[in-house]
């Protein structure tokens, strides 16, 4: 076994109180760490680890403002640094139960609860170091990319019985899979279950499963996984890109809720639950999720513009399907886009749409002046940078102008984009969102076959089948409102069968709601439109009589 040289290592603590750096200092000292550095801030410490390699950081989780020990191992791990294979060890005092599971999302080589003790120190970095040293060797043929010879010093170590056999295990089997040799890992994940059942080796053997586009045998793995340790957040994660090569949206989405219910604090699944929602027409959840991303995003390396923006979108479309179930969100997604600009930069395009979301919001809110105000301001700035403008930044301005109800310019901008954009697939694909009828090729073709499986799927009597089929397309092209009747139409059949069928009940209404803001009474399908509000009320009517 190696000794542990102490006096060559490079250690930085990081924590807000000069005592508890003072403490972890003298500790240090005591087992003989020269090379000592401190910070106390998330700023202090980010900025000295872009010049220096340290071999271990010792962090407090809560550092007062800015971020916090997990948010910097966070940015360690997951953006390009020298410090990328330092080993972390988060030290915390917390009780909190989601705090403590979010921290563990993101593997600190070790995790200290206070009060610390020397002893309990120099236990936990004596083993930390000793395996790191160990294995130095593995960790070096993997730098220098020589994968075999990883491979190779991997499985001496397994068969040799040796104390870091089943780390190496972990480390073999992620090597097999990431270089595509699925076969060795599956043989490698069934010997180890042949002897014991372990979480991480199930986990393995439902990627190779996945890798191998057997998707029934990978599901079945990761909900064994999910029953068995319903605390291993990984199994979610798998799960949810498995159902997604599935197409099956409403179990990516009921997925990354149980996952969120064990832990919400996870900024990553709460930006993927927004997306996920929003495709399926959930708009209060998409809401609710985005609004949690943006506060989990404040002092994260994973913020985003767009969830910034796809949370007052959200919103806007929520206060169109529902203005009280809105209500409480309109003022925080004003905030949100009001400091857009001071988070993502202040680009033309960022002040744009800043300003445009903000006309929405505040039509949403019922402030018709403020919302003519923000328009007023921007559609100068609009008119004179138009050609540097991004197409989705002119694709927010049309809706805006429909916020303000304001059709006939609506139509004529969209007409200009289409001129502007023509024999652009790409584009016109992104135009489609804003039109009755899809132009490109891709969408015409898309609703050609929606409306063909939907259709035989309603013939057939098969509802829900229908609903789902026509649901698909929704999100991309909300404007087509045949789209919006088809899918309507299904659901009131769904209710004739079920007349207590809560969540159809919910949904139709939604999109009754949805439709009759945007359906004017000269459309050709108008009449439509108000027979299926009709057959609504009856089901709910017939609902009341039971």
């Amino acid at each position: 076994m190696p000794d542990v040289r102490y006096e060559k290592m490079q250690v930085l603590i990081v924590d807000d109180f000069d005592t508890f750096r003072s403490m972890l200092t003298d500790m240090l000292l005591a087992l003989g760490v020269i090379n000592i550095e401190v910070a106390a801030s998330d700023r202090i410490a980010l900025r000295l680890c872009s010049t220096k390699v340290y071999d271990i950081i010792l962090c407090d989780q809560i550092l007062g403002q800015g971020k916090s020990g997990q948010q910097i191992l966070e940015t360690l791990r997951h953006t390009p640094n020298c410090n990328m294979d330092t080993m972390f060890v988060l030290i915390s005092a917390e009780t909190n139960k989601n705090i403590i599971m979010a921290a563990f999302d993101y593997e600190p080589d070790d995790y200290l609860t206070k009060p610390i003790t020397a002893q309990i120190l120099e236990q936990r970095l004596s083993r930390l170091l000793t395996q790191r040293l160990v294995l130095a060797p593995i960790y070096q043929a993997l730098k220098e990319l020589n994968i075999d010879t990883a491979v190779e010093l991997c499985r001496r170590e397994i068969s040799g019985g040796k104390r870091y056999g089943n780390h190496c295990q972990k480390l073999l089997g992620r090597l097999l899979l990431t270089h595509g040799r699925f076969d060795d890992a599956e043989e490698l994940y069934r010997e180890i279950l042949d002897i014991r059942q372990l979480d991480w080796a199930m986990l393995g053997l439902a990627k190779v499963k996945k890798a191998q586009n057997d998707f029934e045998g990978a599901q079945k793995w990761l909900k064994d996984i999910i029953q068995f340790s319903p605390m291993y957040l990984k199994a979610y994660d798998v799960l949810v890109d498995v159902y997604s090569e599935l197409g099956d949206s409403h179990l990516q989405q009921k997925t990354l809720q149980d996952a969120l219910e064990i832990s919400p604090l996870s900024i990553l699944r709460q930006q993927a639950l927004g997306h996920v929602a929003l495709k399926n027409n959930d708009v209060l959840v998409a809401v609710e999720a985005y609004r949690n991303a943006v506060i989990l995003g404040e002092h994260s390396c994973h913020n985003n513009v767009e969830v910034h923006k796809n949370f007052a979108r959200s919103t806007i479309l929520l206060a169109k399907i529902d203005k009280d179930l809105a209500r409480p969100m309109l003022r925080e997604a004003l905030t949100t886009v009001d400091e857009l600009t001071l988070h993502f930069g202040k680009s033309t395009d960022n002040k744009v749409i800043a300003s445009l979301l903000e006309a929405q919001l505040q039509n949403s809110a019922g402030d018709d002046k403020k919302s003519k105000e923000a328009m007023f301001f921007i559609e100068k700035m609009i008119y004179k940078k138009y050609s540097s403008l991004s197409l989705p930044t002119k694709i927010e301005w049309v809706n805006a102008i429909r916020g303000q109800g304001d059709l006939v310019e609506a139509e004529r901008v969209t007409a200009e984009l289409l001129k502007e954009y023509a024999g652009n697939e790409e584009a016109l694909q992104k135009i489609d969102s804003l039109l009755e009828e899809p132009c490109s090729a891709k969408n015409k073709a898309l609703v050609a076959k929606i409306n063909k499986v939907g259709i035989a799927y309603y013939e057939a009597k098969d509802f829900t089948g229908a609903v789902d089929a026509f649901r698909s397309a929704l999100v991309e092209l909300p404007q087509l409102i045949g789209l919006h009747l088809n899918f309507l139409q299904s659901l009131v059949e769904l209710l004739k069968l079920d007349p207590h069928h809560e969540q159809s009940l919910q949904t139709a209404q939604q999109t009754l709601r949805y439709v009759g803001k945007i359906i004017p009474p000269t459309h050709a399908q108008y009449n439509r439109f108000c027979k299926l509000e009709e057959a609504y009320k009856l089901c709910l009517y017939e609902n009341s009589q039971h």
